[in-house]
């Protein structure tokens, strides 16, 4: 489960501090869009020899991957190259008039990010949401979403970048290259459109026999039902994804490609609306808690949050705020982790193992719970947030943990419990808030513990005693021997 919080987008570089306060949550990769350059392609009019130059933001980024040892995973074919384009429509260049010299751009990024920076493990995804807006640039006219066309030329950029990966692969077996795509949207997954992209890439891809390291798609909750949650809109569940990415890449031979979310977060809006602001508070809190244990069950491999860290924007005075409605790990100061940060420093204070419990679900109710041998781990949250008409669903609950078959031998054992919820490890209530005390601040600005009286057992059980569960809340208790 932790491994969904391992990457987010570098839209920024990283500073020091910032790496500091990541690292603990296990954060080694970026995901980096947007550094291509539609002029990195030069052709020599005479000699028609081919001459690369890669875009500054491209050195800047990966100078900052080197000084904080995170790996990019880069998506790339976002962009035309001018020199090779097709044509010009409204002022613009779109397309590819020659398919062997965009191999060779292909082929020179690919080796420039690896070979020439220094980099021997790297992602690249080719392009990003190509599904709805991601194919723009290769054609004169505007398409609609889940083009049957846009596949078809989607096919071809993705073998174009498959054959450069291969070939430098092959000239550089040392390197750690993985590549993958579609970074679709869950819009085509049937909900618009013509075709299911999904089920036309994966045919495509083994078809023209591309390689593929990874498959990739964006997962956001307010069109996206969760387990056990009211369905809503025309999308499937998170089940009926990995149910259907599994089925299809069994049948064509592809059994062992991970399944990414390349983006995913609470809500895909992002402004300071209140369909947004769920990205910055508890209540996205407790929902990234239901989906890191919805994504584990189904299978789901590998994650990378929207950002690492909030965007800023004038507010109707003319004055720089926060942007609190993005996905995003921390505040834009990069030094404040907001509620989400703090569920994933929960599911690192879990031990490894994971343990059954019962119930797993109960209504807004989930359980995730783990054990070595020296300590048991119970996250519980209460989570059932109204996306459509934005309304706290979930009542405040009560829990009782009882603790059976202990891994570890102790007569009594302590317990220690953090909490996040409205007022609690939710930086976000402080915003809202301006006459707070000093105790009430400290309490909502960061994942605070508290330890319990030591608990005796009872015939080798431990019951812990019963706490409130608030509404959209994560609550996190740490069991270890008391001797």
């Amino acid at each position: 489960m932790r491994q969904y919080f391992h990457e987010a987008s570098m839209e920024n570089p990283l500073s020091k501090g910032t790496m500091k306060i990541l690292e603990p949550i296990g954060i080694s990769k970026a995901r980096i869009l947007n550094v291509e350059s539609p002029n990195s392609l030069d052709i020599e009019p005479i000699t028609k020899k081919l001459s690369f130059r890669f875009s500054d933001r491209l050195s800047l980024v990966l100078a900052n991957c080197k000084t904080n040892n995170l790996i990019p995973h880069i998506a790339v074919a976002q962009v035309p190259q001018n020199a090779i384009a097709a044509g010009i429509a409204s002022g613009r260049k779109y397309g590819i008039a020659d398919w062997n010299a965009y191999e060779a751009y292909a082929y020179a990024f690919l080796k420039h990010v690896t070979v020439d920076s220094g980099f021997n493990e790297a992602d690249f995804e080719v392009a990003n949401e190509p599904d709805t807006t991601g194919m723009a640039w290769m054609f004169a006219e505007k398409l609609g979403n889940s083009s049957r066309r846009a596949m078809a030329e989607y096919l071809k950029i993705y073998a174009a970048w498959s054959n450069a990966a291969n070939k430098l692969t092959k000239e550089h077996p040392e390197l750690k290259i993985r590549l993958g795509g579609p970074a679709m949207t869950t819009f085509s997954f049937g909900g618009f459109g013509t075709i299911n992209w999904a089920e036309e890439f994966l045919k495509g891809v083994a078809a023209q026999n591309s390689r593929i390291d990874f498959f990739s798609f964006h997962y956001y909750g307010n069109v996206q039902p969760l387990v056990g949650m009211p369905y809503f809109g025309r999308y499937p569940t998170i089940t009926e994804l990995s149910e259907f990415l599994h089925s299809k890449l069994n049948e064509l031979g592809l059994a062992d490609v991970p399944i990414m979310f390349s983006e995913w977060g609470p809500s895909f809006e992002t402004r300071n609306i209140p369909k947004a602001l769920i990205n910055g508070n508890n209540i996205g809190a407790s929902w990234v808690a239901r989906f890191v244990l919805d994504a584990a069950e189904n299978n789901i491999d590998e994650g990378a949050l929207l950002t690492f860290f909030d965007h800023k924007a004038a507010n109707a005075e003319g004055v720089l705020e926060n942007l609190w409605g993005w996905p995003s790990l921390l505040h834009s100061d990069t030094q404040t982790p907001k509620a989400i940060y703090n569920v994933a420093t929960m599911l690192n204070r879990l031990p490894d193992h994971r343990v059954s419990t019962v119930p797993v679900r109960q209504d807004s109710i989930g359980v995730i719970a783990s054990s070595d041998s020296s300590k048991v781990g119970v996250l519980v949250f209460n989570q059932n947030w109204d996306f459509i008409n934005v309304q706290e669903l979930a009542p405040t609950e009560q829990a009782r943990i009882i603790l059976k078959n202990l891994p570890f031998s102790a007569s009594k054992v302590n317990v220690t419990k953090s909490v996040i919820s409205e007022t609690q490890a939710n930086p976000y209530f402080i915003y809202l808030n301006n006459n707070l005390n000093k105790w009430q601040t400290l309490e909502a600005k960061s994942l605070r513990s508290t330890r319990m009286r030591p608990i005796s057992l009872a015939n080798g059980t431990v019951t812990i005693p019963d706490a409130d569960l608030p509404p959209s809340s994560v609550t996190l208790w740490e069991i270890t021997p008391a001797e």
